[in-house]
C-alpha cells in the first residue's frame, strides 16, 4: 500500500477534501510565482550589452515599446495627460519671442519663423505645444534641415522618432555623432507601400570628403547629404545615443494607481447594491409581506407590464410599532479612495510637479496660486533654456545658409575650423555711434515671458526703484529705452518692439539734409502734444 493510500484510509472526508483545496491553492501559487519570474527575466527585454561594458542603453525595440506605451497612456490616463500637458503649457503658454539684434539678421530669422511650412511644424503655437509634448513623451526629437541652396530660406521637418533605428558615431569619439540610420514606408497615393532606408548626416558633420554611401552591416546605404539632422534628446545620460520617454518612470504608478480606483469604484458599487435595513416581526409571512410592497415586477421581463412599481425617491414608508426601515451605512469603511494618495504621490514624483497639480487643491495655498515651488519653477526654466538654445541652433544655421546661397539675404564669409565646423563672418558695417567699421552682430535672441504671475505694482516698484534708486530723478542706472522696455514688459505689452519704435523712433534726416536726433523728435513731439492739450482746454474748458 503506497504511501498516500495509507493517507487517505487516516482522513476522513472532510479531512482530505481540505487536503485537496491545500494542494490546489499551492500548485496555483507555484504557476502564480512561475509566471513572475519569467516577468523577472523579460525584464532583461529591451537593454543591449554595448561592447564588453555593463548594460547601460534600452534597445531601439525596447524604446519602441516604451513609447507605445506612453502614447496609450497619455491619450488614456488622466494623471499622464495632466503633467504632459501642464509642462508644455507652461513653457510655451504664453508664447516665445525670437528675435535677432541686428534689422538684416532678424530679417533671416523672420522669414525663417513665418515660413508656412515652418509655421506647420514648429514655429507656431501649435507645432510649439505639440514638439514640447512630443519631447516629453518619446524623448527625442529628430528635426530635418532642408535649405534652399538658391536663396538660403531654410525650412525643418521632423523624422518619426521610431523611424530612426541606430545613431552612427564617430568610432573614436562616441559623443560624436556622424550618421542617422533611418528605415521608413512610404505610401503612395494609390496605396501601394514601399520600404526605404538610407543615412542622415548630423547637421554639425561636415566631412571634407562626403561618400554617395556607406557600408553599415553589410548593407550599402545612401548618404542624405542634402538633409541633415538636428538630434534633441531627453530623459537620458551622455553615454546613452538615444533620449528616453520623462514619463517612463512615472507609467508604473498611473497604473497603479488607475488599478486601486477602479477596485474602490467596484467595492462602493457593492455596497450601493442594498441601500436600506428592513426588519420587521411576524417571521417569514411578515418577511414577504414586505418584500411584496417594496418589490417591483418591472425588472424580471422585458415584457412584463409594472403592476407594483417601487416607491418614488422621497416616499414615506409607514408601518406598525416594532418595524424599522433604515439605511445601510457606508461611513467607517476600510476601504477610502485617500489610501492611493501615496500612489498619486509617487505619479508627482516622477513627473517633478507637485501633487496640487493633478487635482488635489486641498495641498495648495494662496502662495502656491500665484507661485511655484522652486523645483518646479527651476524645472520649467530650465526646458525654456533648452528651447531657446533649440531655436537659437536653428536660427544660426539659417544664418549661415542666407551668406552660403548666392541670392541669401546676408553677405559675408564662411571658413571652416580644424574639424570641420563652418565658421559665419557677416560683412562689416559701419557703428552708428562711433563710426568705426564692426561685423554685423549674428545675436538671436528667445524671449520667454515671465513665467510666474508676479504683482504689477510690485514689479513697477522695484523698476522705478533700480532707475531712480529710490530718488526722485532719474539716477543713470539705466537708460530710457531699457528702462522703458522693462516697464512695458511688466506691465504685460505684447508688442513691446512696435512701441518702442513709436517712442524711440531712429534719427530721421529732414529735406535740407539736417539729421534730427530722437530725443529732439521726442521733445517736439511732446511740445505738439502740450500744446494741443492746452487749445483744447481754451476752447472746450467752459463748456463743462
Amino acid at each position: 500500500m503506497s504511501v498516500l493510500q495509507r493517507l487517505g484510509e487516516q482522513l476522513n472526508r472532510g479531512q482530505l477534501a481540505e487536503l485537496r483545496e491545500t494542494i490546489s491553492q499551492q500548485a496555483g501559487n507555484l504557476e502564480l510565482l512561475q509566471e513572475r519570474l519569467v516577468e523577472l527575466e523579460r525584464d532583461d527585454i529591451g537593454w543591449q550589452r554595448i561592447g564588453q561594458e555593463v548594460e547601460r542603453e534600452f534597445s531601439r525595440q525596447g524604446l519602441r515599446n516604451i513609447n507605445h506605451l506612453t502614447r496609450l497612456f497619455w491619450l488614456k490616463n488622466p494623471l499622464i495627460q495632466r503633467g504632459v500637458n501642464i509642462q508644455a503649457h507652461y513653457v510655451f503658454g504664453q508664447g516665445v519671442n525670437v528675435q535677432a539684434e541686428d534689422d538684416l539678421v532678424n530679417g533671416v530669422v523672420q522669414q525663417f519663423m513665418g515660413d508656412a511650412k515652418n509655421q506647420a511644424e514648429l514655429t507656431s503655437h501649435q507645432a510649439r505645444m505639440l514638439k514640447e509634448t512630443e519631447l516629453t513623451l518619446f524623448g527625442n526629437l529628430f528635426f530635418v534641415l532642408f535649405p534652399n541652396k538658391l536663396n538660403g530660406r531654410l525650412r525643418v521637418r521632423t523624422i518619426p522618432v521610431d523611424e530612426v533605428d541606430d545613431v552612427i558615431c564617430n568610432p573614436e569619439d562616441s559623443k560624436d555623432p556622424w550618421y542617422y540610420r533611418r528605415s521608413w514606408t512610404q505610401r503612395s497615393i494609390g496605396g501601394e507601400t514601399t520600404q526605404h532606408e538610407a543615412l542622415y548626416p548630423d547637421w554639425r558633420y561636415t566631412p571634407a570628403t562626403k561618400p554617395q554611401s556607406v557600408q553599415v552591416g553589410g548593407a550599402t546605404l545612401s548618404v542624405q547629404w542634402e538633409s541633415p539632422v538636428y538630434h534633441v534628446r531627453v530623459g537620458c545620460l551622455t553615454d546613452m545615443r538615444f533620449g528616453v520617454s520623462e514619463v517612463y518612470a512615472a507609467l508604473d504608478w498611473a497604473k497603479a494607481y488607475k488599478n486601486f480606483l477602479e477596485d474602490w469604484s467596484t467595492i462602493v458599487r457593492a455596497y450601493a447594491r442594498f441601500a436600506w435595513n428592513v426588519r420587521v416581526k411576524g417571521g417569514s409571512a411578515a418577511v414577504s409581506a414586505a418584500k411584496t410592497k417594496l418589490g417591483s415586477t418591472y425588472g424580471s421581463s422585458t415584457t412584463a407590464t409594472e403592476s407594483n412599481p417601487p416607491p418614488v425617491t422621497g416616499a414615506a414608508f409607514i408601518a406598525q410599532q416594532g418595524v424599522g426601515l433604515s439605511p445601510v451605512r457606508t461611513a467607517g469603511a476600510t476601504t477610502s479612495a485617500e489610501d492611493g494618495r501615496r500612489l498619486l504621490l509617487m505619479v508627482a514624483a516622477s513627473t517633478g510637479l507637485p501633487e496640487s497639480f493633478f487635482g488635489d487643491v486641498s495641498v495648495g495655498t494662496l502662495a502656491t496660486a500665484k507661485s511655484l515651488d522652486r523645483p518646479t519653477e527651476l524645472k520649467m526654466l530650465a526646458r525654456q533654456t533648452l528651447w531657446a538654445d533649440i531655436f537659437r541652433s536653428l536660427c544660426a544655421y539659417a544664418i549661415e545658409w542666407a551668406v552660403r546661397a548666392p541670392r541669401g539675404l546676408l553677405r559675408g564669409s564662411i571658413e571652416a575650423d580644424d574639424d570641420g565646423t563652418p565658421i559665419v563672418h557677416l560683412e562689416q558695417v559701419e557703428d552708428p555711434e562711433t563710426g568705426e567699421l564692426r561685423e554685423r552682430d549674428a545675436t538671436v535672441r528667445v524671449d520667454f515671458p515671465e513665467l510666474l504671475e508676479h504683482d504689477v505694482g510690485e514689479r513697477v516698484g522695484a523698476i522705478v526703484d533700480a532707475a531712480t534708486l529710490r530718488g526722485m530723478p532719474p539716477a543713470g542706472t539705466m537708460g530710457g529705452p531699457t528702462l522703458t522696455r522693462l516697464l512695458l514688459s511688466a506691465l504685460g505689452e505684447e508688442d513691446i518692439d512696435a512701441l518702442m519704435e513709436t517712442l524711440y523712433p531712429p534719427d530721421e534726416e529732414t529735406p535740407d539734409g539736417v539729421v534730427r536726433p530722437a530725443e529732439a523728435q521726442m521733445a517736439e513731439a511732446v511740445g505738439e502734444l502740450r500744446e494741443a492739450i492746452s487749445q483744447f482746454v481754451r476752447r472746450y474748458g467752459n463748456h463743462g
